[in-house]
């Protein structure tokens, strides 16, 4: 997956299509740790792997139901469990909603906010960490412009 990042990125259409890609290369197991601000396109990224794993439904942020399951309901698809930690202020309210069983089932899980609770993210997770970017580019008739945009990087948690 690292040959993907570093990557910049212009816009939710791209983030989602950027989630595909990465949505691809994930298989049953994997955990991706989303770090960025609030409005820094997780939930967008998300929803590119959702679709990737065979989802068709409606991906939203879980961010008051703290977890939603994306069930792919095709053969051969695997299941994404999406969680949102925004709200939480202790490690322990992931254990009483379940994060090690969801760890252990056939999916792959989706953490935003993963920096709150860094002791909870398993060795192997995909920690992927998402910035605002200011970016200059040039249109047909060679005028340049600042755009906003996202800046992806993404490393691979070692064991401890």
């Amino acid at each position: 997956m690292n040959e993907l990042f570093p990557v910049e990125i212009i816009g939710a259409e791209a983030m989602r299509q950027f989630g595909m890609k990465m949505g691809e290369q994930l298989k049953s197991g994997d955990v991706v740790a989303l770090i960025g601000d609030l409005g820094a396109g997780k939930t967008h990224l998300t929803q590119g792997i959702a679709l990737s794993k065979g989802y068709g439904g409606e991906v939203t942020s879980p961010t008051f139901a703290l977890v939603n399951e994306y069930l792919a309901g095709v053969d051969g698809e695997v299941d994404l469990f999406h969680f949102d930690v925004y709200r939480l202020e202790h490690p322990e309210e992931m254990l009483e909603i379940g994060w090690e069983d969801y760890l252990d089932r056939d999916g792959v899980v989706v953490i935003e906010w993963a920096d709150k609770f860094p002791e909870l993210i398993p060795a192997g997770a995909w920690c992927v960490a998402i910035e605002h970017v200011v970016s200059k580019i040039k249109s047909t008739d060679n005028q340049e412009s600042l755009v906003e945009g996202r800046k992806l990087v993404c490393e691979m948690l070692e064991n401890s």
